[in-house]
C-alpha cells in the first residue's frame, strides 16, 4: 500500500510540474517576438509537459500495461513498451 501512496505522490508533483512548465511557455508566447524566433523550443516546452502529465497518469493507473497503451505521444510510449 505504501507503493501505491507513493506512486500518487509522485504522479501529483509531475501533474505540479507540467502544469509549472506549460505556464511558462504560456508566459513565453505572450511576446510575440519570442514565440515567433523560438516556436521549436516552445513546442519542446509543451511536450515535456505532456510527458509529465503522460507518466503521472500511469502511476496511477490500475494497469500500468493498459496505461502504456493510452499515452498518446508514440516516443514515449513506444520506449514503455519495451520496458515491459
Amino acid at each position: 500500500m505504501a507503493n501505491v501512496a507513493t506512486h500518487r505522490q509522485i504522479a501529483a508533483v509531475l501533474e505540479e510540474l507540467s502544469q509549472e512548465v506549460e505556464a511558462l511557455g504560456a508566459a513565453l508566447c505572450v511576446d510575440m517576438d519570442i514565440a515567433i524566433r523560438h516556436v521549436d523550443t516552445l513546442q519542446a516546452i509543451d511536450l515535456i509537459a505532456q510527458k509529465q502529465r503522460s507518466l503521472a497518469s500511469l502511476l496511477t493507473a490500475d494497469c500500468p500495461e493498459a496505461g502504456i497503451e493510452q499515452i498518446a505521444i508514440d516516443t514515449l510510449r513506444e520506449r514503455l513498451r519495451l520496458l515491459r
